[in-house]
């Protein structure tokens, strides 16, 4: 009887580890899906108008920038209005190198990780959300459930540095688009929360619109992208510290 009882408890151990080694592989596949559909677009720019507002209070306040983005890891954000803030721009760059340049100091400067929690000139993204790197290279993923249209992932930063404890992505099963992601601080409290709308580019599921609100602070900023362009062959050169300051 003891022995019935150790081998059906070993066999119930190795039956489990099995279970949790494909739900990881099938996780990490759908990340890896969700990866593959954003890098479909090879490049792309876009015109691009920041709307934030206060929750509690209804105040709104309105900006505008330029967008471009070529591949997973390069990606050139600028603001164009108004006045007060034009110029101020960031560099994302491959092995998640991050500069900023503000015009009052004439020089780009580098981001520490430090830097990356942040909030980017008063909005509810921080430097590390607008970074570019694919989320199968940044996150070790595991599935927390299903349903006809969505997978639900936890995302666990394999950066110890990352001001975050996890994220929770909502994938659509059918475009494998993310739909919503919530992000959770170091005692696992949600912090702030993204939602993503899609339209389709030249055959590529582009977002046209993305909000992030900070559930703390009760504040929300809405990008709304316009003159979408995708895969035109934009030139690496394009991505320099020197084209980060704007010519005079």
């Amino acid at each position: 009887m003891n022995f019935k009882n150790t081998l059906l408890s070993i066999l119930t151990v190795i039956f489990v580890g099995l279970i949790s080694s494909a739900n990881a592989q099938d996780a990490l596949n759908i990340l890896k899906k969700m990866d593959a559909t954003a890098a479909a677009i090879k490049d792309k720019s876009v015109a691009m108008k920041m709307v934030m507002v206060n929750l509690k209070s209804g105040k709104e306040e309105t900006k505008q920038a330029v967008l471009f983005q070529k591949g997973m890891n390069m990606k050139l954000f600028r603001y164009t209005a108004p006045k007060s803030d034009e110029g101020i721009s960031t560099l994302s760059l491959p092995n998640g190198e991050i500069y900023v340049y503000l015009p009052l100091f004439k020089k780009p400067k580098k981001i520490t990780n430090l830097a990356e929690s942040g909030a980017f000139n008063k909005s509810d993204f921080s430097i590390e959300d607008m970074a570019t790197q694919a989320y199968a290279d940044k996150y070790t993923p595991t599935l927390q459930s299903t349903n006809a249209t969505n997978f639900v992932l936890e995302l666990k930063p394999k950066d110890p540095k990352s001001s975050y404890s996890k994220l929770l992505v909502t994938i659509n099963k059918t475009t494998y688009c993310a739909e919503q992601i919530e992000y959770f601080d170091s005692k696992n409290n949600a912090v702030k929360k993204a939602l993503y709308h899609y339209k389709k580019v030249n055959d590529c599921w582009v977002a046209d619109e993305v909000s992030m609100e900070d559930l703390k602070k009760q504040h929300k900023t809405t990008l709304y992208m316009s003159d979408i362009k995708v895969n035109q062959g934009l030139a690496d050169d394009l991505f320099t510290l020197e084209n980060l300051v704007p010519e005079e």
